[in-house]
């Protein structure tokens, strides 16, 4: 009963981050317009995000080794630190309670905020999958 449990947890939490990231990917398509953002960076973004929605959508299908999740959480958390460093901590950080034209010229704040996500629904996963495999290994 447990592992069916655990099972739904990891499935509800895949396909969350599956429309979560989906959702992420199509919102970087207007960076170009709004923000000013460099073509390459929003195609970065982009990329990113949509590979994290795969990711959680393959694993809702065959759950992926928690360490994958543990790693990739390792790389957007030093990913986060390094853009952290590029923050203009005189403007405001982020879009959403920023004017416009003091998120154009702050994007660090912004990305770093996605990224920081990005980190927590990858710890998430591995939480999730890693009780998983604790409890098919025990059970």
């Amino acid at each position: 009963m447990v592992k069916a449990k655990i099972s739904i947890s990891r499935i509800v939490v895949s396909i969350l981050g599956f429309l979560l990231f989906g959702m992420f990917s199509s919102f970087q398509t207007n960076d170009v317009t709004q923000y000013g953002t460099a073509a390459w960076l929003m195609d970065a973004w982009l990329i990113g995000y949509a590979i994290l929605a795969i990711i959680c959508f393959y694993n809702v299908f065959r759950p992926l080794p928690s360490r994958y999740f543990l790693a990739l959480s390792i790389l957007t958390f030093g990913l986060a630190v390094f853009r952290a460093t590029q923050i203009n901590w005189n403007e405001p950080l982020f879009c959403f309670i920023a004017p416009e034209e003091f998120a154009k010229r702050n994007p660090a704040g912004n990305e770093t905020g996605g990224l920081v996500i990005m980190t927590l629904w990858l710890l998430l996963m591995w939480f999730v999958n890693h009780r998983n495999e604790r409890t098919t290994v025990s059970g």
